[in-house]
């Protein structure tokens, strides 16, 4: 086997695949990644976890066809500290594969291709397009409430499913924040997700990777896998098999308190209380009275911070504390100008909208400050 292959492109793709290669395992093979060149001047890519499979082909020119596996990570730290336009790869004895360029020369250990699992990307399933700029946008600005492990409250999973009539939701929750998005059921159509599914947070990061750059995609459900194909690349996810948490029995039906933030101002305060935040003191207190928001961070360790903003409030004076991060995540998937805070009492946390980005819906759970 040899080739040679643009080292931009090359270097693309390897680091969509690294955080499914790079995954802890007692098993060598699902670190490397399986490089198929064939005699049509392109090559297939492929990596796997046994849970997300990922395989893309781009142009090469191939002067001996073959494959073979390696390190997805090492060939990767050598694409990168390459300064040529183009890499060759040829195999070599002795289990070998040569990267080549210029007066440069590396040679990395491979493993048989006959030891790599077997990879399944449904050819038999029925794919529909799909509207792939708003699948990227609506799990980009949800993926920040899923956990990152499992637990007994929530599941490490981004929930997907149909509500009211015309509409599908993508939802979050790890216990201390909820996230929505809500997106047109015509731009998913015939996906059959009516009683929902949940795309583990590895596979909706892969997604997000995946369509980058893609403007076309198509997916479809098979054998409880989630399958995205772009032009020249697919992947396969395992979806979880799990009861999502009832996340509407925590949303108050009745917020009768609001008031109106600028983003930009908003979120500078909110960084400028952050600095004097750590791992143990997390907290921002917000305490709303008549035509204010004063916002209170600090520990005993470092020292104390105060701000205040302008607001239009008329009403009784409402104390909160929430983990400062958790808001600015909230804040930094709110597309809108003005941002609207609002509340029932401090048992129920805070609900942050944009009046502009009416799909989009996050609760904020108070913590305990004594």
């Amino acid at each position: 086997m040899k080739m040679k292959i643009e080292t931009t492109v090359l270097n693309g793709v390897l680091q969509k695949i690294l955080n499914i290669t790079d995954k802890r395992t007692n098993i060598p093979i699902l670190s490397h990644t399986l490089i198929r060149a064939t005699d049509r001047n392109s090559i297939e890519i492929s990596a796997t976890d046994l849970e997300i499979s990922f395989r893309t082909e781009i142009g090469a020119q191939v002067e001996s066809p073959g494959i073979t596996t390696v390190s997805a990570r090492k060939l990767l730290e050598i694409v990168r500290e390459l300064p040529y336009e183009h890499i060759i790869l040829e195999d070599l004895p002795a289990s070998r594969l040569l990267v080549h360029a210029g007066r440069a020369r590396f040679e990395l250990q491979t493993i048989p291709a006959e030891d790599f699992p077997h990879l399944n990307f449904h050819a038999e399933a029925e794919f529909s397009r799909c509207d792939a700029s708003l699948l990227r946008k609506s799990l980009s600005k949800t993926l920040y409430g899923v956990p990152a492990e499992e637990d007994h409250f929530s599941v490490a999973g981004l929930y997907w499913h149909s509500v009211e009539p015309g509409f599908l939701r993508f939802v979050s929750c790890d216990g201390h924040r909820l996230a929505i998005c809500q997106v047109p059921e015509e731009s998913f159509p015939n996906l059959g997700i009516e009683q929902g599914i949940i795309i583990p947070r590895k596979g909706a990061q892969e997604i997000i990777r995946v369509l980058e750059k893609e403007n076309e995609a198509s997916l479809s459900i098979d054998e409880n896998c989630l399958i995205l194909k772009t032009p020249g690349t697919i992947l396969s996810i395992q979806l979880l098999d799990a009861q999502f948490p009832e996340y509407q029995v925590i949303i108050p039906e009745e917020r009768p308190f609001s008031i109106e933030l600028s983003w930009e101002g908003f979120f500078s305060a909110l960084k400028r209380m952050a600095v004097l935040t750590n791992q143990r003191w997390r907290h921002v207190r917000f305490t709303v009275r008549e035509n204010m928001l004063e916002l209170e961070a600090g520990n005993p360790e470092i020292g104390n911070a105060d701000d205040v903003l302008d607001v239009e409030y008329q009403g009784e004076e409402f104390t909160i504390a929430f983990n400062v991060r958790y808001v600015m995540d909230t804040m930094q998937s709110i597309e809108s100008e003005i941002i609207r805070f609002e509340w029932l009492d401090a048992f129920h946390g805070g609900v942050f909208v944009g009046s502009e980005d009416p799909d989009y819906f996050s609760l904020v759970m108070p913590m305990i400050v004594s």
